[in-house]
This record gives structure tokens, sequence and C-alpha cells, in this order.
């Protein structure tokens, strides 16, 4: 229970981060010059994933982590320095794996010794003809994990690129910085492009991960471009990059965000029109979106008229925002009897929540001893908890409409078969 206390700030080591922005970028070497323990953690986290990562339908890459090198910073190395040894590891993958590029992040070992990481990169380019490009790695360097995938994204960017900047643009073709399609649900990326789709985009772009040498040298046809992500306290630095990139492309830079609730996506698809000079067709697009969602809850309310439901809060209002969840569940006839503040938030997180729900709804609010003695028909939890009924664990989002269709088509299952437990995103 942390309740009464501060939540600390995390220092997040960038190497893992920088490794899987593009460690499922087809012939693509990655090399951390560092010791050879900080190559187990970004390892780890890739092989966690592989499993999953496979079934994506957007995954047309590598999945074995062969493409993860480290020097093995050592001892020597901290006294004499490593450049001679990173110089020997970049000329062997060259000549052995011969990859379309090679990513080089320099870690924290590095940055104290002093190795010249980047003259060494340039060297290795010039003598084998393989654009290398160095990133800095270094986790104390850095405060959010975002950071390394940023960093990435620009090298590739301004090498890969840039110099082609002159290229013929192409009106259907659309670039996204922020998300990375390989770790996100094919449902939530289907409707992104679905929506995308209703202003004539059709081939659509999100840089780096998973993209082919040809994908990312694409990007450079892209008529415009945008930023999107999941988590907000990231996003801003996403923007800012997407602004710089539409202006050296000599482009269209839209600001738009995620598509997160039914008025979210509304707004979203008015917000887009107008960029494009299109309101009208926006107008349209929002009444065809507004029916069709009219439609699927005529065929779904009578099966939660009346239920009723408690929402308990394990996460900050950073991460999760009830009141569209509650506005959805309230069209749908599910009666919230209560909110929970679970034991994982700090009072000043309580706080916020309790401000931003005072203002739009009266309810009564419990700790966490309630979900052992209630008599409501389902718990909505934002993390599994030791519960008296069925629970349903939501995820952080629900994009466009047809994620909103698909909560609650998911939520009548749960409710028809009074299971136990469900996950919303398995």
């Amino acid at each position: 229970m942390i309740r009464n206390s501060e939540r600390k700030k995390v220092i997040h080591c960038n190497l893992m981060s920088v490794f899987l922005a593009a460690a499922y970028n087809p012939r693509a070497a990655i090399v951390f010059h560092a010791p050879k323990s900080c190559s187990h953690i970004a390892h780890n986290a890739f092989w966690e994933m592989r499993l999953k990562i496979t079934t994506n339908k957007y995954f047309n890459g590598q999945c074995d982590g062969s493409n993860l090198f480290v020097t093995g910073l050592a001892d020597k190395e901290a006294i004499f320095g490593g450049e001679k040894l990173l110089k020997a590891c970049l000329l062997d993958i060259a000549a052995v794996r011969k990859p379309e590029y090679i990513i080089v992040a320099a870690g924290c070992a590095a940055g104290v010794i002093g190795d010249d990481v980047e003259a060494i990169c340039r060297e290795t380019e010039a003598s084998t003809g393989i654009p290398v490009l160095c990133v800095e790695g270094s986790g104390f360097m850095n405060q959010k994990a975002v950071d390394g995938v940023l960093s990435v994204t620009k090298v590739l960017c301004q090498k890969l690129v840039y110099p082609l900047s002159g290229t013929a643009k192409n009106p259907a073709a659309l670039a996204v910085f922020g998300i990375n399609v390989i770790f996100s649900r094919e449902s939530e990326i289907d409707e992104i492009n679905r929506l995308l789709g209703l202003f004539g985009f059709k081939n659509i772009y999100y840089p780096p991960g998973g993209m082919t040498l040809k994908q990312l040298q694409e990007t450079a046809a892209v008529s415009a471009v945008t930023a999107m992500g999941f988590i907000p306290k990231n996003l801003e630095a996403v923007r800012v990059f997407a602004r710089q990139f539409a202006e050296t492309m000599q482009i269209s830079y839209i600001n738009l965000g995620i598509p997160s609730s039914l008025e979210a996506t509304y707004e979203w698809l008015l917000d887009l029109g107008t960029a494009l000079g299109r309101k009208q067709e926006a107008i349209k697009a929002v009444e065809k979106e507004r029916l069709a969602y009219s439609d699927f809850l005529q065929n779904i309310t009578a099966l939660l008229q009346g239920k009723s439901y408690i929402l308990a809060i394990s996460l900050p209002q950073r991460y999760f925002e009830p009141l569209p969840i509650i506005k959805m569940l309230e069209e749908a006839g599910l009666k919230l009897q209560g909110i929970i503040f679970c034991d994982e938030l700090t009072t000043a997180e309580q706080l916020m929540h309790k401000k931003l729900l005072g203002k739009n709804l009266k309810t009564n609010y419990y700790d966490e001893t309630k979900l052992q003695n209630t008599f409501v028909d389902l718990v909505i939890t934002t993390a599994p908890k030791k519960c008296s009924r069925p629970q349903y664990c939501i995820g952080f989002r629900r994009v466009g409409r047809k994620g909103s269709e698909n909560f609650l088509l998911k939520l009548t299952e749960t409710l028809t078969e009074q299971r136990e437990l469900v996950y919303e995103n398995r």
C-alpha cells in the first residue's frame, strides 16, 4: 500500500527502448557499446513479447533476437577505452551479416569512458558503405523510455529519409509518429487506419517499428504527418519531432491525438477534416459514425439495461480517465453504484480523480475493502483484484467507434456467462 506516499521518478535505461524500436526491422543490426550484462534486459524484454508479436499481422520481420549485438566492455576497456573493440565489432557485423543499416547505442559505461562513438560510426560507414547510425542510450542521460524510441526515429529520418525530401508526394500517404504497430493491438491499428481511410489515406506508415528500409524511405513521399501516442505524457515530445519532420520534408503537419473514446473520435474526425480543408466531409463522417453506433446500441442495450456495477480505479488520472467509460456505460443502460479507490493510488491521486469526477457526477466513494462486500452485478477494474462478483479488467483505451463496440460486446459476454475474471486486452 502506497496511499500516503509519493511516487518516485524512475530513470529508465534507454538501451531497451532503442533495441525494441528497431528490433523487428528486417535486415537491421543493433549494437550496444556497453558491458554484456546491458544486453540481457533488452533481450529478455524482446523474448517475452516474441510469441505475441509473431501473431501480429503487421509484423513482417525477424523474431529471433539475432540482430542484437553487444561489444562487451570490460575492465580493460574501462582503463584504455573501447573504441578499437567497437570498430572491430562493427566491421565484423558488416562483413558477416551485411545489414542494410546498423544502429549503435552507447551505454552508460561508454559515456563514462568518453569513447568517441560517433567518430567510429562515421569511419565504419565510410569503409563499408553501410549506413551506421549512432544514438544515445545511456540510462543516466534520460528519464523517459520514449527518449530511446525518439532517438532511433530521429537518426533513421536524418540518415535515410531527409535526403529524399524532393520525392514526389502521394496525397494518399500519411506518416504517423508515436505508435509502434508491432506492440499495439491489431484492432487499434485497424480502427485508426479505417478512420484515416474515410479521408482517402490508403498508405499509412508508422515509423520506425517493423519497417523495412524500403518502407522507411517511402515515408519521404507522404503528403502529411501527424503524431499519436497511447501515453499522453509522452505525446508532446513526439509532436515536436513530427513538426520538425513536416518542416524538413515541406509537408503538412496535422495536430491529432488518439481517438480514445466516442466523443474524442467525433472531435478527432472534425479536427482532421478541418485540417484537410474538408470539414463538410468530416461532419458527414461523424453523422455516419453516430448512426452506426446508435444501431449497435439498440441491439445490445436489452442485455445490459438495468445492470449495476462498481468501478475500481488503481491507476492515476494520467493513465486512466474514468468519465468516458462511465458515460458509455450509462448510455448502454448500466447503473453506477459507486467508485472504489484501490490501495495502489496515493492520496494526491485520489484527490485528482475526485476533483474531476465531482464536477460531472454524484456517486459514493469507497476503499478497496468494498470489493469483498459488494452486491452489484459487475465490478469493473483497472487491475485484477480479489472480488466477490464477476470482474471485468479494462485496458488503457478503446480506439474509435469499433473500440467502444468491442468493449460493450465483451462486457455483455462477461455478464451473460458470469465469468469470474475477464481481461479486455486478451
